[in-house]
């Protein structure tokens, strides 16, 4: 019974990989069919009806050790971010020049096949996920309406995996006022002005997983450390 949800932060896994953070509010089998014309129980989050045989796991963020994160504590840090230097872990060592011709989108093509994209995501996850070991990490998958701090590693490396849609990954390191992006169709992660630690962690792992780290001439001035 999905009643027992009702008014409690969960975490709530789907059979085709997103997930979804917030308050749960618990519908019988009678709201489905009325308005949506489906005879299921259905949990309600931040405005998205998720049905019980669309739902792979529920979890409540108590049980998980997972943490809520107060929504728009990063606003601040994440604008100024996004003006600053970044880095990108990256399939590929260099930036390709303009004059390569049609082979890199080729490649990318090629790297961008469903299967390989999701096998790629799960290294950018696990990157993340070690990272994580070193520092406090908030991620979000909604477009920053919600975070958790210091996720189950599990649930974010199938939610990374499974990323698609309109839905991307935003991950802050806030100790170390860092953060990483990753867009569904990407074959790349971007990191924003990692300081030189995080950035010496950030090359052996990418390097580990077979990925290599670089920045565009005109971004590559490291921060210092804290």
């Amino acid at each position: 019974m999905l009643s027992r949800f009702d008014n409690k932060e969960v975490r709530i896994t789907t059979e085709d990989g997103e997930t979804f953070t917030g308050s749960a509010e618990a519908f019988p089998s009678g709201y489905g069919l009325s308005e949506f014309g489906r005879a299921e129980e259905s949990i309600g989050i931040d405005g998205t009806q998720l049905f019980k045989s669309d739902i792979k796991k529920i979890e409540l963020l108590s049980e998980t050790g997972a943490s809520p994160v107060e929504p728009r504590q990063f606003d601040g840090l994440m604008a100024s971010l996004l003006e600053g230097p970044y880095w990108i872990a990256d399939i590929l060592p260099e930036q390709v020049p303009a004059d390569a011709g049609g082979r890199y989108f080729a490649v990318e093509r090629y790297w961008r096949r469903p299967k390989r994209l999701r096998k790629l995501r799960r290294r950018f996850a696990e990157i993340l996920l070690r990272l994580n070991c070193y520092y406090d990490m908030a991620v979000s998958f909604d477009d920053c309406r919600s975070w958790e701090m210091n996720p189950d590693p599990e649930t974010f490396a199938d939610a990374l995996a499974g990323l698609s849609g309109n839905r991307f990954l935003r991950a802050v390191f806030p100790g170390q006022r860092s953060m990483a992006d990753i867009e569904p169709d990407d074959t790349y992660m971007t990191v924003y002005d990692p300081d030189a630690r995080l950035l010496d962690k950030l090359r052996a792992l990418a390097g580990s997983a077979g990925l290599f780290v670089w920045s565009p001439p005109e971004e590559s001035e490291v921060k210092e450390e804290p």
